[in-house]
């Protein structure tokens, strides 16, 4: 459970407590109608009080930030790869052919079965901020706790989270730096795959070639808008599929989509300091 603890100042006296949850702390409305269900949620010099009631110069405020854990998710004692973890974050460098989230097929596998195996001591919610395909490896970033999660949805929301990729192509561009700009929207006979087209939602992706080698290509990715399946379309678009992808290029026998996020970057939820985390490329995308 994470704890805030504030000190009023005097810039903050005579005001509501859901005034300074709201524009000082950056708490949701659902967060502050969250909050107050809970005995311990929200208390002021160490008494229980409505979010109505108003504080003044050297009061203290604490918020108590409970959670629930996830109750449709197996837990599932397996490797984690966890490249950082603080109160608020958990980043973790999946590997190919691991899903994110549960499904059908795939019930008690994934990245959450291994994380509520992983906090299976504690109340844990799995909050994924930065999701990947199960065949992408590479960074997922998970928030610990519903206001860090907030938080960073937010800062998703307004494009400040940043994204690098890393994906083996079938050879590379004419120019070794550049960038693809290419509308994309969902295929017309298809509720998954996505297409280049005039009218659909702006795309945009810059490209460093990075290493050529036998026909392939090492090329290094920025998105700078988050389309589905962007990095895998505007490949294709301009001829250069992943190797491996059988939805948007040719399928290999036995091989997957080699597509890797290796960078990540972002303001943490508390500090707002500027973080990145980095997970190596994998041994299979290496030419």
């Amino acid at each position: 459970m994470k704890t805030i603890s504030l000190t009023i100042s005097d810039e903050w006296s005579e005001k509501q407590i859901k005034s300074i949850m709201k524009n000082k702390l950056g708490f949701s409305a659902a967060l502050i109608t969250r909050q107050k269900r809970y005995d311990n949620g929200i208390l002021l010099n160490g008494e229980k009080v409505n979010v109505t009631e108003r504080v003044k110069t050297g009061d203290t405020l604490i918020f108590n930030l409970c959670d629930e854990t996830s109750k449709n998710i197996v837990p599932t004692n397996m490797p984690l790869d966890i490249i950082y973890e603080d109160e608020d974050i958990i980043a973790l460098n999946k590997p190919r052919n691991m899903p994110t989230h549960p499904s059908i097929r795939h019930f008690d596998d994934t990245l959450a079965n291994g994380l509520m195996y992983y906090f299976k001591n504690t109340d844990f919610t799995f909050r994924v901020v930065t999701r990947l395909d199960r065949d992408t490896s590479g960074i997922v970033l998970v928030a610990k706790n519903p206001f860090s999660a907030h938080r960073l949805c937010e800062k998703m929301r307004e494009g400040e989270i940043k994204k690098e990729y890393y994906a083996i192509c079938h050879g590379a561009p004419k120019e070794a730096t550049g960038r693809i700009d290419a509308p994309i929207k969902r295929c017309n006979d298809s509720i998954i795959t996505r297409c280049v087209s005039p009218d659909g939602k702006e795309a945009i992706t810059d490209y460093i070639v990075e290493k050529e080698k036998n026909s392939l290509a090492l090329i290094h990715l920025m998105p700078l808008t988050g389309r589905t399946h962007q990095i895998r379309v505007h490949l294709s678009h301009i001829g250069h599929p992943i190797y491996g992808d059988d939805m948007y290029g040719s399928p290999i026998k036995d091989k997957r989509t080699l597509l890797h996020c290796g960078k990540v970057t972002f303001p943490h939820p508390s500090s707002n300091e500027i973080m990145s985390v980095i997970a190596p490329l994998p041994d299979d995308m290496n030419i």
